[in-house]
């Protein structure tokens, strides 16, 4: 029986051939990842960022917003594949040149032309704070909850975050990945990044337990990310199942079910109430 390849499939083939050639081996505790939706390809496709302890191949189920997710697309009856990747590229790249029904993450920095074409629905609000290197700052990092106090400082951005507010109040910005913004500490090549703690923590026992005992967080929260599921308008699908699992996500934290899996995986106390946030309100709007 003659096979015919399909063009879609082809060019995913010819990218991950590219990728593996490419992609560092360090970009990744694991390597390189291949996207589940290769081998599932009469599924539609959500890709999204390696973000442990929340989404991630390393985690059980996948972590709190891998089963969340999943539970509400399954409600919505949405059939779909949900890929995680090492690099914040190539999640953009399914999203914008291979079309995917959607991607998740926060500091995704579209453009405003490619909002247009987006729906953002939010998954988690999480509430950040500023790590620094202790012994860059043996009396603290001397923040007064102003960006006006930290004029002067080097601040390490997420890729991709919106970084505008600390150019206006006259800080410099390096940008890289969350394992390197915490290395660029240490470096002292940055003086301090946003984190969520749980994330920040599994960086730091993960890759830098000799060195954890030097980071420390500011007592006051940083500010709030929200992370979003961002249906893409383009796909066929994509305005009705945006529609359908907003309905599906807002049922679950209303009756309970998204506090219950997200204590199932982070456990219940003061810390959880970081990354409850003000969901069901975002939702309601």
């Amino acid at each position: 029986m003659k096979y015919t390849m399909s063009k879609h499939f082809a060019g995913k083939l010819a990218l991950l051939f590219v990728l593996a050639i490419l992609l560092p081996a360090s970009a990744s505790a694991t390597g390189p990842r291949v996207t589940k939706a290769l081998f599932a390809i009469d599924k539609a496709e959500i890709h999204t960022l390696d973000f442990p302890p929340f989404l991630s191949t390393e985690l059980p189920e996948g972590g709190p917003y891998y089963e969340i997710v999943s539970k509400a697309l399954e409600k919505a009856q949405i059939d779909a594949v949900i890929s995680i990747h090492p690099l914040q590229r190539m999640v953009r790249y399914y999203l914008l040149q291979e079309n995917a029904l959607a991607v998740m993450g926060r500091h995704m920095s579209f453009s405003s032309e490619e909002k247009q074409g987006l729906i953002f629905i939010p998954i988690a609000v999480l509430t950040e704070k500023y790590y620094y290197y202790k012994p860059s700052f043996p009396q603290g990092l001397n923040w007064d909850g102003t960006l006006a106090s930290l004029k002067g400082k080097t601040y390490g951005a997420h890729k991709g975050e919106d970084v505008s507010a600390y150019k206006a109040a006259g800080i410099d910005v390096k940008s890289d990945k969350p394992f390197s913004l915490l290395k660029m500490l240490a470096s002292k090549d940055a003086d301090f990044a946003a984190f969520p703690l749980l994330n920040a923590e599994w960086l730091l026992n993960k890759f830098l337990q000799a060195e954890k005992a030097n980071f420390a967080a500011t007592d006051q929260a940083a500010g709030e990310a929200v992370f979003y599921m961002i249906f893409n308008k383009q796909h066929p699908q994509g305005e009705a199942s945006a529609a359908a699992f907003k309905t599906a996500l807002r049922a679950m934290v209303n009756d309970g079910r998204y506090a219950q899996i997200m204590e199932k995986h982070l456990g219940n106390g003061e810390t959880l109430k970081l990354y409850m946030g003000n969901v069901k309100e975002r939702l309601a709007q």
